[in-house]
């Protein structure tokens, strides 16, 4: 399986975005920059998902719509409820397995915790990502799998 795994772009605090709950958090301006140019950069290096899924809670979404916008070849695009940041890692990777996410390049656009604990399940290696960070991996098995890439998105 080969996951690209990116974490959603630059929010504002609830109350900053005068929103009432955390789930309604929308991407700030510069998450939605960071999104589109993290598309160009996976697609330079060769990085094309075939299907991206994404977190229901607004700003993982509102990510996952602005990296679609940077590929040529748009994604399949779809709302994938375990990556509401309720799982562990290990459950995330569980629940992709179960639903037959194995083909192709699959991108997952979610939330840390989450989403650093799905990398380092799979790695061995404790990783963080700051907003609109990723990681391309080859998904063999719980801690033997490959990093391919790996983005910030201050990166040049």
């Amino acid at each position: 399986m080969r996951l690209i795994i990116m974490r959603h772009g630059q929010s504002p605090s609830a109350a900053e975005a005068g929103v009432k709950t955390d789930h309604d958090r929308p991407l700030a301006p510069e998450g939605r920059e960071d999104a589109r140019r993290q598309a160009g950069r996976l697609t330079a290096k060769g990085f094309v998902p075939d299907v991206i899924l994404h977190s229901p809670l607004t700003r993982a979404k509102q990510t996952a719509y602005e990296v679609r916008k940077g590929f040529a070849d748009k994604p399949r695009i779809e709302e994938y409820e375990p990556l509401s940041n309720q799982l562990r890692g290990e459950d995330l990777f569980g629940r992709l397995k179960d639903d037959g996410r194995r083909a192709g390049l699959t991108m997952l656009v979610g939330h840390m915790p989450q989403v650093g604990e799905l990398a380092g399940h799979l790695t061995g290696v404790s990783m963080g990502f700051e907003p609109a960070g990723l990681v391309v991996l080859e998904a063999s098995e719980p801690g033997r799998s490959r990093v391919l890439l790996e983005l910030t998105p201050s990166e040049a």
